[in-house]
């Protein structure tokens, strides 16, 4: 019993309350525009919303998904991350399994205006988000 709290424990989430930065992402809902370089499917929503606690979570395009975050100063990761199990037709499928490789691989984000791109190591960018309606 005291391993599984010891590994609950490591999976704890961190956050920098005095991140500027990290303050115009927190609980906005963010949709998706483009995704590996490829624009949204028309009718597929996929959407991204990071609490102040850490948690993310959003639709992937079919299934809804859910983990954590960890954000400070320009860099970002996404773990710990879970998904409902709909099966649903193409594009809706593709364009899911896209965004939760780029959430996966993402080390780093931007803000710029109403935009938040998300990007790997290198700084190429994974996912292009606008900010959503009523957000």
């Amino acid at each position: 019993m005291s391993l599984v709290a010891l590994g609950l424990a490591a999976c704890a989430v961190q956050i920098d309350d005095s991140d500027e930065k990290a303050d115009e992402v927190y609980g906005r809902a963010w949709v998706a525009e483009e995704l590996a370089g490829q624009p949204a499917a028309p009718g597929v929503e996929s959407s991204l919303v990071v609490a102040p606690d850490g948690k993310v979570s959003g639709n992937a395009g079919c299934n809804r998904y859910f983990g954590s975050a960890i954000l400070s100063g320009e860099a970002m990761s996404v773990g710990n991350l879970g998904t409902t199990n709909r099966a649903c037709q193409e594009p809706a499928m593709s364009q899911e399994a896209r965004l939760l490789q780029a959430l996966d691989g993402t080390r780093g984000y931007r803000v710029q205006d109403d935009t938040l791109l998300l990007l790997d190591g290198a700084g190429t960018t994974l996912v292009r988000f606008r900010l959503g309606e009523g957000a």
